[in-house]
C-alpha cells in the first residue's frame, strides 16, 4: 500500500464539527424545492421548475454564502495530496445540502447559512493519488424509502460507502461494514492505484451502477497493456450492499459485441470505462451507459476492429444487467472521443408522434437521437467515408456514423478559414501555426509527423462532461460548446506493449489568442421536437479586451474554454470555467497536477433568457468555477451553488441568492 506521512485522523476529527441534523435546531418550511440528482434528475436534465426565479428576479443577485471543504487543510500540510480543480457538485434536500470534496470527504451544510452540520472522512488519501485528474470528485448520490436516507459516495481508492444520511456515520449492515469494494470478483485484476470514482453512482431499480475512471492515455506509455482496468459495470443492491450483476466491456467469448474484435485483443484491452455518470429510465427499467475509448486511446493497431463496446451508448436492463440495445458512436476510436457526459432522456413529439428519447451529446459535436426503448434512431444516422490512416499497422475504420439531425453545435474539422482573421497580423500568425500539422475533416487520424495532427473538435471539446441541460415541458435542449483544437501526435514505442503511443496537447492561436475565429465557445439552444436550432450565443464575454483586439469593440466572444451551466422554465444560469495550468505529473507518476489561477479572467455567473439566450443580468463571484452548478429553494429564498477553487487554492461551495438585496 501507498502511504504518505499525514497528520492524525484523530487530530483530523478534533477540526471538524460533527453533530446530528436532526440535533441541529434547523426548522424547515414545506415548501421546498430540491435538488436530489447530480443532474437535477435521473434523465440528465440539469432543470428546476423554480418559480422563484423570472427574468425579473434574476436582475438582483448576489453572493449568499460561502463554504470552505474539509480537505484543504490536509493538502496544504501533505503537498503531494494536492487536488485538481474543484468539481464537487452539492445536492439539496429538505433544506439541508449535502456536499463532496476534492478527496471525498462527505459533509451535511445548512442550506441557508453554509453552516456545517456533520463530516465524514473516509480516509482515501491514504493509499495515495488516484489516476488520470488525482483528486476529484463531482458529487453525491441520495437515496431514500420512507424514514431509511442515504448517501452513497464514491471513493478516490474505489470503494462504494453507504452513510446515515442523518448522521454522517457508514450504515454497517450494508455491504462489508458500510463499503463494496469495486476491484474484487471481476475477470481481470484490478491494481487499486489505477482506479477512481470520480462521478457519483446513479440509483436505479433499487440498483446502484457506479461509474469509474481508470488510468488513461498519457500513461499508456509507460504501464503494460493488461494494468489498464476493462470497463466492466458493477450493479449493487442500494439496500444490502451486495453485488446483483457484472457487464462485461470488453464482451467476453459468446457475449453479443466480442465478434467486433477481429482478433483475441478483448482479452488485454483496458479503457472503454464509462466514467460519466448514466441516466436512467425508472419506467421501463432501463439505464443508459456512455462507454469511452478503448485503450490505447490513438492507436489501434493492437486491437483491429470496430471494438464494441468502446466509444458506444448501452442500454441495460437494470434488473439482469442483460443489453436492451446498443449504438457505437465511434468505430476503431482513435482521438479519445469517449461520451463524455449522461444522454439526455426526453419525451418529445416528432412529426406527430411521440418518443420516448434518448439524446447524446458527444465531444465531437454530433447530438445523435434515439428511441431509448428500442434504440432505433429518431433522425437517420448515415455512415460516411472518413479519412484514412496511414501508420504503420493501423487499420482505422473506413467509415463513422453521421447524425443528419440536429445540426452540429461546434466547429468540425479544419480548413484555412477556419482561422482567426480579426486582423491581417492575426490571420498571418495563425496560418503559421497551422503550417506545423497535419488537418482535415472531422476524424483525420493521428499521424508520426513532427507536429502531429491538429483534431478540432479536441480531446476536451464538443460538449465534453458538462453535458447538456433540457427543458422537460418545451423540450429545449442547451449544450456548450468548446472549441479549443488539440495536437495529437503519434510516437514510436520501444519498450511497451503498444508500436505507437500518442501525446496531446492544446494548441492556442497568435498572441495568445485562440487560433480560431470567434465566437470561442457558445451555448446553443435546440428545438429536439424538430432537431432544429433555435438561437446560438457566445459563452461568456472572453478575451475582448486583449491588446490587439480591444480596439475593435467586439462586445462578447465566448472564453475559449468551457462553461457549467443549470436551466430554469426562465433562465439558463452560466458560469465560464477558470483558468488553470498543468504542472506535470503526480508523485505517484499517475496523475496530473494542476495549478488553479488565483487572479480568474472571468469569475462570473450569468443569468440569460432561457426563450431567446439574451443576457439579462451577472454576478461576481470569488473565484473561478470548475464543477456543475445545481439550484434549490428554501424559505421563500432561491440559491444557485456551485464549486469554485481547488488546485493549489482553496476549494469551496459558493451560493448566489436569486432575488432580494
Amino acid at each position: 500500500m501507498y502511504k504518505y506521512k499525514l497528520f492524525s485522523p484523530r487530530k483530523l476529527a478534533l477540526a471538524i464539527a460533527v453533530s446530528s441534523v436532526a440535533a441541529s435546531g434547523v426548522s424547515y418550511a414545506a415548501t421546498q424545492s430540491n435538488w436530489t440528482e447530480y443532474n437535477g434528475d435521473k434523465a440528465g436534465s440539469k432543470y428546476s421548475e423554480a418559480p422563484l426565479v423570472t427574468t425579473e428576479s434574476v436582475k438582483h443577485m448576489s453572493v449568499a454564502w460561502e463554504w470552505s471543504m474539509p480537505d484543504n487543510q490536509l493538502w496544504k500540510d501533505n503537498p503531494d495530496l494536492r487536488t485538481w480543480m474543484n468539481q464537487s457538485t452539492p445536492l439539496a434536500v429538505d433544506g439541508i445540502i449535502y456536499s463532496s470534496s476534492p478527496m471525498t470527504f462527505v459533509s451535511a451544510l445548512d442550506g441557508e447559512t453554509g453552516k456545517t452540520l456533520w463530516t465524514f472522512d473516509p480516509e482515501a488519501y491514504t493509499f495515495g493519488s488516484p489516476p488520470n485528474l488525482g483528486f476529484i470528485s463531482r458529487g453525491l448520490t441520495y437515496w431514500e424509502e420512507g424514514n431509511d436516507k442515504r448517501i452513497i459516495v464514491g471513493t478516490a481508492d474505489g470503494y462504494l460507502i453507504a452513510l446515515d444520511a442523518k448522521t454522517g456515520k457508514p450504515i454497517r449492515s450494508w455491504g462489508d461494514n458500510g463499503r463494496a469494494d469495486l476491484t474484487k470478483g471481476l475477470l481481470k485484476a484490478v491494481d487499486r492505484a489505477n482506479i477512481s470514482l470520480t462521478s457519483p453512482p446513479i440509483v436505479c431499480g433499487n440498483q446502484i451502477i457506479p461509474s469509474m475512471a481508470v488510468l488513461d492515455s498519457f500513461a499508456v506509455g509507460r504501464a503494460p497493456m493488461q494494468s489498464h482496468p476493462a470497463g466492466d459495470i458493477q450493479a449493487f443492491d442500494i439496500k444490502t450492499g451486495k453485488r446483483s450483476w457484472v457487464f462485461h466491456n470488453p464482451p467476453q467469448k459468446g457475449e453479443k459485441g466480442n465478434e467486433s474484435w477481429d482478433t483475441d485483443a478483448w482479452k488485454q484491452t483496458g479503457g472503454m470505462n464509462m466514467w460519466a455518470r448514466p441516466s436512467c429510465d425508472e419506467e421501463s427499467g432501463l439505464v443508459y451507459l456512455p462507454f469511452s475509448t478503448p485503450t490505447n486511446d490513438f492507436y489501434g493497431g493492437e486491437r483491429p476492429g470496430d471494438g464494441l463496446f468502446g466509444d458506444s451508448l448501452v442500454a441495460l436492463n437494470v434488473k439482469s444487467g442483460k443489453i436492451a440495445w446498443y449504438y457505437q458512436l465511434v468505430h476503431h476510436g482513435l482521438w479519445d472521443y469517449d461520451i463524455p457526459t449522461a444522454p439526455n432522456l426526453m419525451d418529445l413529439t416528432v412529426d406527430g408522434k411521440k418518443i420516448k428519447a434518448a439524446v447524446q451529446v458527444t465531444k465531437q459535436g454530433f447530438i445523435y437521437a434515439f428511441d431509448r426503448l428500442n434504440g432505433k434512431p429518431i433522425w437517420p444516422i448515415e455512415e460516411r467515408a472518413v479519412p484514412q490512416s496511414t501508420v504503420e499497422g493501423e487499420k482505422s475504420s473506413p467509415t463513422q456514423p453521421f447524425p443528419t439531425k440536429p445540426a452540429p453545435f461546434v466547429q468540425q474539422g479544419v480548413t484555412q478559414d477556419d482561422l482567426i482573421d480579426l486582423t491581417p497580423e492575426l490571420k498571418k500568425g495563425a496560418m503559421k501555426i497551422l503550417k506545423r500539422y497535419n488537418y482535415g475533416d472531422l476524424f483525420t487520424p493521428p499521424t508520426t509527423s513532427k507536429a502531429g495532427t491538429l483534431q478540432v473538435p479536441g480531446v476536451l471539446g464538443g460538449a465534453s462532461w458538462v453535458g447538456a441541460a433540457h427543458n422537460p415541458n418545451s423540450n429545449v435542449l442547451y449544450v456548450n460548446s468548446f472549441t479549443i483544437p488539440f495536437g495529437i501526435k503519434l510516437k514510436k514505442e520501444k519498450s511497451s506493449a503498444y508500436k505507437y503511443t500518442g501525446t496531446w496537447a492544446g494548441v492556442g492561436g497568435p498572441k495568445g489568442l485562440p487560433l480560431f475565429k470567434p465566437p470561442f465557445s457558445t451555448m446553443t439552444a435546440i428545438d429536439m421536437n424538430t432537431g432544429e436550432h433555435l438561437w446560438r450565443i457566445p459563452a461568456g464575454k472572453g478575451p475582448v479586451n486583449h491588446p490587439e483586439i480591444k480596439h475593435l469593440n467586439l462586445g462578447r466572444v465566448g472564453v475559449p474554454r468551457q462553461s457549467h451551466f443549470t436551466l430554469t422554465k426562465d433562465v439558463l444560469f452560466v458560469a465560464p470555467e477558470g483558468t488553470y495550468s498543468v504542472l506535470g505529473l503526480s508523485t505517484r507518476g499517475n496523475a496530473l497536477v494542476a495549478q488553479a489561477s488565483k487572479e480568474e479572467e472571468e469569475p462570473y455567473m450569468y443569468a440569460h433568457d432561457a426563450k431567446t439566450g439574451k443576457l439579462i443580468s451577472e454576478v461576481k463571484l470569488p473565484g473561478g468555477v470548475f464543477g456543475a452548478l445545481m439550484s434549490y429553494s428554501i424559505n421563500g429564498k432561491h440559491y444557485v451553488v456551485m464549486p469554485v477553487g481547488g488546485a493549489g487554492t482553496d476549494a469551496k461551495l459558493v451560493a448566489v441568492q436569486v432575488g432580494g438585496k
